[in-house]
């Protein structure tokens, strides 16, 4: 194990850090970056094995103290990184105290989740609008630390193409066919009731989406997405938002008749705890089972 201390990560966590945000910025996909993203990039970069998230705060205070020094007027971009819920830590306080003269910042924590979602949403707007990322960035860290970030594609084969298209993809893997084959005919062991009989895997959407198993009863539906002992945390990640996108879908195709619509990400591996929240707060509901034999990490 690589030893190291907190003024280390300061010093060389920032320009990864400045990476990952601006990666983040460009996809326009979620609207922060966690602790724990950061932390296993650092981890991967300074070859370091265990980097505890609350130390990635250290980080982003580092980043945005580096970044004032170049323009003091800059948006806190620091409050994009954060924990699960998108919600930054206690070190985020200072920096609204300072930039708003609002003292009571300084003791964030004391603030409800509402007003914290409200300021980080307000700076939200401001680092989106603001140009000069890239140009600060160049300035403070060059480009190298972007150049490095590692490209973390997904490891499970199920017949879908890199982004997520039901065509032009890899073929199935034999996994993958059989945990969907096994939710398919055991609705119970994933928590359904007696009215569900047999799900209908394969089950198209009119978006031109296909749905690992679909199950009904009349009257209600549960969307279930499969990922394979083949699958990593970026394949889980999809997954999440795959069950999102077939729940809203299968409402709308029934609207403006009302139906119940439900979403479950069945995995043969546990969800870490960043992606147990995001599917919580997101309503998606999640099942680890072991079909499988063979497990990967």
């Amino acid at each position: 194990m690589t030893s190291y201390t907190v003024e280390e990560l300061c010093e060389k966590g920032p320009p990864f850090a400045m990476a990952i945000l601006l990666d983040c910025l460009k996809d326009n996909n979620e609207s922060f970056v966690t602790y724990g993203r950061i932390r296993d990039e650092l981890q991967y970069q300074l070859k370091i094995n265990t980097i505890f998230p609350t130390q990635i705060g250290y980080v982003a205070g580092s980043l945005m103290r580096k970044i004032l020094t170049v323009d003091p007027k800059a948006p806190l971009i620091n409050a994009l990184i954060t924990r699960p819920t998108g919600i930054p830590g206690v070190g985020v306080g200072g920096f609204f105290a300072d930039r708003y003269g609002v003292k009571r910042y300084r003791k964030w924590s004391t603030l409800s989740s509402k007003k914290k979602k409200e300021l980080v949403d307000g700076e939200r707007a401001k680092i989106l609008r603001y140009r000069d990322w890239e140009t600060l960035n160049k300035k403070l860290f060059g480009t190298m630390a972007k150049t490095m970030l590692r490209k973390q594609g997904g490891t499970e084969r199920d017949g879908l193409s890199s982004n997520g298209k039901n065509y032009g993809g890899p073929a199935e893997s034999e996994e993958h066919k059989k945990l969907k084959a096994w939710v398919a005919t055991h609705p119970h062991k994933i928590g359904l009731g007696t009215s569900f009989g047999k799900g209908a895997p394969e089950s198209c959407l009119l978006s031109g989406d296909t749905i690992d198993v679909l199950f009904e009863d009349g009257i209600d539906f549960v969307t279930v997405e499969v990922k394979s002992c083949r699958s990593n945390d970026v394949d889980f990640r999809r997954g999440i938002y795959q069950c999102v996108k077939y729940r809203k879908v299968k409402e709308a195709e029934h609207f403006p008749n009302k139906v119940r619509v439900r979403a479950i990400l069945i995995t043969e591996r546990e969800l870490n705890i960043e992606l147990k929240t995001r599917a919580r707060l997101l309503d998606v509901k999640f099942k680890c089972v072991s079909v499988n034999k063979k497990t990967h990490s």
